[in-house]
């Protein structure tokens, strides 16, 4: 009867490690990691919202225009103000653009904020076309 009581305890001690564990994993993989962030988007809260968004969320920013003239540093979308090139390896080559614009940081986070109230990516960008338009000439950016 002992061996069964140390064996169901072993079991339970066991599940509880492994799902404190588990969790411990979710918590720490959540989003982007400062570390991967470069330093100059970690000063100010809003632009590090911006760039971990682009990170984790850059086929839809494929279709957001951005309205600050950058189309003249060769951006095609609001994503380009943050992030130059997605590697294959997984690496993220950041470009420093999103961190000094107002324009910029704002339209990813109103896109954030209408994707996350259920709206379509046409729906977005219908609003972010009406809303930033009259700041300058946008990015060549495809329609959805």
């Amino acid at each position: 009867m002992k061996k069964n009581k140390n064996f169901y305890l072993t079991i339970i001690v066991v599940l509880i490690i492994s799902g404190l564990l588990g969790f411990s994993y979710y918590l720490n993989n959540k989003g982007v990691e400062a570390s991967n962030l470069p330093k100059y988007a970690l000063g100010d809260p809003v632009v590090r919202e911006a760039y971990e968004y682009v990170v984790e969320n850059p086929e839809f920013l494929d279709y957001i225009p951005c309205y600050c003239n950058c189309y003249r540093l060769g951006h095609k979308n609001v994503k380009n103000c943050f992030v130059s090139e997605f590697k294959s390896n997984g690496n993220v080559v950041f470009d420093h653009h999103g961190t000094d614009c107002a324009i910029c940081y704002h339209t990813v986070l109103d896109s954030k904020k209408l994707f996350q109230q259920g709206k379509s990516v046409q729906t977005i960008r219908d609003f972010i076309d009406n809303k930033y338009s009259r700041y300058g000439m946008g990015t060549s950016t495809p329609k959805p």
